[in-house]
């Protein structure tokens, strides 16, 4: 633990706490609202557990930073086990020391699950924010979810539907970035904050949020920007940075492409998404963020091997974005795995920059997807829910469970 975290550790036991985990980029941007709002209703509330620099920068103390778990694909978890469960000793170390009035995890079904099992010993309230994907793969976790988790707060509409089938309490809070992209620029603002050329094409090029990510997308990223180039002449990439740690790898890969014109964006994704053209954008949050500001995308994805072929078993779903599986249909293009080459990306940015029909055909149909998520605020919701267990001092004992359980 740093001496920067150590510092925000209360010097006596607090009346009041809230374990939280948000395992990774998108769940710190989600998780850092909660924080906002739990801490407007109490500032004293003490919350902490696993996070990143935006939950922090609310009143967030990290037990464990986000980044030391956060990993994607078969073969890096089993790497990374060892690391995994020192972090889960460490936060349930803590858990036993603050007595939680709550626990709120986000998403990382994998480690929250098994979290869980170990937090309802302790008699810990569960909410259970950002659902795992159990309508695409892995159905027969919603048994061990309706066995552990007090409430489940989704973020996609059809899920609600789901959980309720199966007897799980559940409610519908909202998704997050509608809550979260409110008064924002035009483009001709966003290039003058990133002093990007306004007449220019631009385009942003997000590769992920984690080091294996970059590891995997930006190659095939940078060779399609060059593709573009030598087709349309000087265009203008943009990549925002999720991470200090991730600006070293970037901008190495960047040292073999010095005749692109290719600008790193500290944080601000939005900013820079909402200056572009159009965006290649690697799958997760980061693909519903970018349709919600307009901007025509392509998606894409690769994992090892190893993690793809097991994944491609297990998976039963026609789309892995987000904007095509809450449109119920192929609104944007995804690229995934052998079909994700730089020509393939080429192609299709093309299309998105320079076919004007299709690109406003497309913008258009991208406006019809706020609506079908509602005009929720999720974070206030959320925080609404952890209301009655953070009104009176002292752990408060779980309601009783059927003895089916």
């Amino acid at each position: 633990m740093s001496s920067q975290e150590a510092a925000a550790i209360p010097a006596t036991l607090p009346k009041k706490a809230i374990l939280m985990v948000a395992g990774e980029a998108s769940a710190d941007l989600h998780g850092s609202f909660v924080v906002k709002r739990l801490k407007e209703a109490d500032p004293d509330l003490f919350i902490f557990g696993i996070g990143g620099p935006l939950m922090e920068a609310e009143g967030f103390v990290p037990i464990v930073k986000s980044s030391e778990i956060s990993v994607m694909g078969l073969t890096e978890v089993l790497m990374a086990l060892p690391r995994i469960f020192r972090a889960a000793r460490r936060l349930l170390a803590a858990a036993d020391l603050y007595r939680p009035q709550a626990a709120i995890l986000l998403d990382l079904p994998d480690f929250n699950l098994r979290l869980a099992q170990r937090l309802r010993r302790r008699r810990i309230p569960i909410f259970y924010y950002i659902s795992p994907q159990v309508w695409a793969w892995r159905k027969g976790r919603i048994k061990k979810i309706r066995r552990l988790v007090d409430k489940m707060l989704v973020i996609l509409p059809f899920e609600e539907k789901l959980y309720k089938d199966y007897g799980v309490p559940v409610e519908f809070v909202g998704h997050p970035l509608v809550e979260e992209q409110t008064a924002l620029p035009g483009q001709a603002a966003a290039r003058r904050e990133l002093k990007l050329p306004e007449a220019a094409k631009v385009v942003a090029l997000l590769p992920g949020s984690r080091k294996s990510e970059i590891a995997r997308h930006l190659e095939r990223l940078l060779a399609a920007a060059r593709l573009l180039t030598e087709r349309h002449g000087h265009l203008t990439f943009v990549i925002p940075v999720a991470a200090p740690e991730l600006k070293e790898p970037i901008s190495a890969m960047l040292a073999a492409y010095k005749e692109l014109d290719v600008r790193l964006i500290d944080g601000a994704a939005q900013s820079a998404v909402l200056a572009s053209d159009a965006a290649a954008v690697c799958s997760g949050t980061a693909t519903l963020q970018t349709a919600l500001l307009g901007c025509p995308l392509v998606v894409f994805y690769r994992l090892s091997a190893l993690s793809f072929f097991f994944l491609s078993h297990l998976v039963d779903v026609k789309a892995i974005s987000l904007v095509n599986l809450i449109a119920g249909r192929n609104l944007v293009k995804e690229l995934i795995q052998n079909d994700f080459t730089p020509e393939a990306l080429a192609d299709e940015l093309s299309t998105l920059l320079y076919d004007e029909t299709k690109r406003n055909t497309l913008k258009n149909e991208l406006l019809h997807l706020k609506n079908l998520l509602g005009e929720h605020k999720a974070s206030y919701t959320v925080a609404a829910q952890l209301k009655p267990y953070i009104t009176s001092p002292g752990p408060r004992p779980l309601e009783e469970r059927s003895q089916n359980e």
